[in-house]
């Protein structure tokens, strides 16, 4: 902040002198080409300031909007650079277009992220022609498939994309941004509804489930801040099974619908006798230590992961793509 402060006075100070020496020695003339290599000098080290900046003549340069949503999605997970993804690319027409036409390239990305979402909630029995896109993402964050900061950045992204529509001029780097960039968006949102391999065979089998994916990348330090990342993640399984199993009974009818419900009941008895058990002896923690009983811990998290993507593997197989 004190940085920022200091830029501005130095740039206050120097547009005083100009504008002194301007009344004193007024026979000296500024001309437009004075006044905008004069810009370009300063523009580098102004960019901290400001988002954009329109010099005369209508030249528009775009600095911080596609760096800033790279940044906040690289945040809350929705890219990757680290990590390679095993999900197939596609031949996305906005790659083929990114170096010729940025401002249609970004606009048939927003497009292709707005239709992930809408075969997320299509596989979630959310009314994906019924509601704009925006309220889509709202409901995903709702039912926790997607969190609250994934549905911040993607309507940010959504809203910074769609400024393409507009007429706004981009740099050179923008054709890279979306090359590099858009693929990792797409990739994230196809890990919430690729058939992931669990029973039948797929291509995608060995892909990540995205709660497993944030359970890996969150970070503590101590056993304490792991046993909360445990209980968070478990209450994020509990969720996505409960997601997954009302959105397949929607989909089914008798006789398969009553056999999954008396199904499901049989299971939520096995697990919870199951959890009761495990955690039943007194003497637990003195035999296995503290880093036992984390193991223990996440041991009955995997029992109700492998539940979730047993269900997600008939849900995906029996969703059809719209």
């Amino acid at each position: 902040m004190k940085s920022k402060i200091n830029i501005k006075g130095i740039i206050s100070a120097c547009a005083i002198i100009l504008f002194l020496g301007h009344l004193i020695f007024p026979t000296i003339k500024i001309d437009l080409i004075t006044v905008i290599l004069f810009c370009l000098i300063i523009i580098p080290w102004l960019e901290p300031l400001f988002k954009s900046v329109e010099l005369p003549g209508g030249l528009k340069l775009e600095f911080h909007d596609l760096e800033k949503i790279e940044k906040e999605a690289e945040k809350v997970g929705l890219i990757n650079k680290e990590k390679n993804s095993n999900i197939l690319s596609e031949n996305y027409e906005f790659i083929e277009i990114a170096n010729t036409n940025q401002s249609l390239a970004l606009i048939s990305l927003r497009i292709e992220i707005e239709k992930k979402l809408r075969e997320i909630a299509h596989k979630y029995n959310i009314g994906a022609n019924n509601f704009s896109i925006s309220k889509i993402i709202t409901i995903l964050s709702e039912k926790n498939i997607l969190s609250i900061q994934e549905s911040r950045v993607l309507k940010e992204i959504l809203y910074t994309l769609n400024q393409a529509s507009h007429g706004v001029e981009y740099d050179v780097r923008t054709g890279s941004w979306i090359i590099e960039i858009g693929p990792e968006i797409l990739k994230s949102l196809s890990s919430k509804i690729i058939k992931r391999g669990y029973i039948f065979p797929s291509e995608d089998q060995q892909i990540e489930h995205w709660i497993d994916k944030s359970f890996e990348a969150k970070e503590w330090n101590t056993n304490i801040e792991f046993i909360e990342n445990i209980k968070q993640h478990n209450e994020l399984w509990e969720n996505e099974l409960e997601n997954i199993y009302s959105s397949l009974i929607e989909k089914l009818h008798d006789p398969q619908k009553s056999i999954l419900e008396k199904n499901q009941q049989q299971w939520l008895s096995y697990y919870e006798s199951y959890s009761e058990l495990l955690t039943s002896f007194d003497n637990l923690q003195h035999n296995v230590g503290r880093e036992g009983q984390i193991i223990l811990y996440v041991h009955i998290m995997q029992k109700k992961r492998e539940r979730v993507l047993e269900l997600e593997e008939i849900l995906n197989q029996l969703t059809k793509k719209q």
